[in-house]
């Protein structure tokens, strides 16, 4: 027997509570969202299969709106009928971009130039608008090299790593190492981003213990989940967060101008080990100093969105050096925050 969720309110409700517990298990918090998919259950025991077939019927209909051609008005007497227009797209004259047509390319690559300057992501979606303007974006050198001078220029490299590599100028390691390829370089050289956040997501059991006087022979598990966040500054600062918060709790509001409870300001500088991926971070109190190394890495297709756990350290005034387990850590992946541009542009 087939239920129809819409008209169904049992059905309804389950999958309403269903969905929140995605959005949970989406942010890391894997207990919260157990616990919404038991409610989901108890209300409703198919309620996963109606949640599949409530997104594959939404897809469907997306599909079916995507293939729609609104055609305007006078497009239709001037092409013909509008059902011509609408089943015979070969034949129908599409009018030129005349901004194209009129503005030489020495001009677009002007426009491109700011736009790289905006956003990574602007960059993208322009490249995307039209085979001009992806010509333009990705087939001439001159993006690259913007965005190359844009993103590295904001980097802050150790002094020490320098003194130890012997370089005294990072431009001038730069232009031999890489001899002018903007492309290789930005394939090859890792660098922090700003236009967002770097959040890990801690998920792990801890074993508890049963009530006095309870007869069970099974102790009870906890799953424990906490969240990690670190915001880069172009300055050389570093917002660091440890909470059990959750990140749409937290990521709208995280700034050092409106500093989060129990939130740490931290510095952070590249080194040149790890293919030039090398991150430190380090911050200090009365007593200790704590240094959290990483690599910056690639996330599947995304470049240098992850930061993999190296170290944790803590030193104190008489120079003991301790290490921190990482064995519960997980690595930082960076998410993308509109709000953060006015603060520095990056994809």
């Amino acid at each position: 027997m087939t239920v129809d969720y819409e008209k169904d309110p049992r059905a309804k409700e389950a999958i309403a509570i269903w969905e929140k517990g995605v959005l949970k298990e989406k942010d890391g918090s894997m207990s919260d969202a157990i616990n919404f998919y038991r409610s989901a259950l108890k209300i409703h025991d198919n309620v996963e299969r109606l949640y599949r077939k409530k997104l594959h019927d939404e897809w469907i209909l997306h599909k079916k709106l995507s293939e729609l051609s609104v055609v305007p008005k006078d497009s239709s007497e001037q092409n013909g009928t509008g059902k011509d227009a609408l089943h015979g797209g070969e034949n129908v004259d599409l009018p030129p971009c005349w901004i194209l047509e009129i503005l030489p390319n020495d001009i677009l690559l002007r426009i491109i130039k700011r736009v790289v300057l905006m956003s990574g992501e602007s960059w993208v979606n322009l490249s995307m608008s039209c085979s001009t303007f992806n010509k333009l974006c990705f087939h001439d050198s001159m993006p690259f090299k913007t965005f190359a001078k844009y993103i590295y220029s904001k980097q802050k490299y150790n002094q020490m790593a320098m003194d130890l590599n012997g370089i005294t100028n990072v431009c001038t390691f730069e232009k031999e190492m890489w001899q002018g390829d903007d492309i290789r370089m930005l394939n090859e050289r890792p660098y922090i981003k700003f236009e967002g956040i770097y959040i890990s997501v801690v998920n792990y059991l801890r074993y508890g213990s049963n009530a006095e006087g309870s007869s069970s022979l099974l102790n009870p598990v906890h799953m424990i989940t906490y969240y990690r966040y670190f915001r880069f500054y172009e300055n050389g600062q570093c917002l660091r967060l440890l909470t059990t918060d959750e990140p749409s709790f937290v990521v709208k509001h995280f700034a050092k101008e409106n500093k989060p409870k129990h939130s740490d300001t931290c510095y952070w500088t590249l080194g040149f080990d790890y293919n030039f991926g090398h991150l430190k971070i380090m911050r200090s109190d009365e007593k200790y100093t704590f240094v959290e190394e990483f690599q910056i890495k690639n996330q599947g297709t995304k470049r240098y969105q992850r930061l993999k756990w190296l170290s944790s350290t803590v030193m104190d005034k008489e120079g003991n050096m301790s290490d921190c387990s990482l064995k519960n850590e997980k690595s930082f992946v960076f998410s993308r925050v509109k709000s953060f541009k006015s603060v520095g542009s990056n994809r």
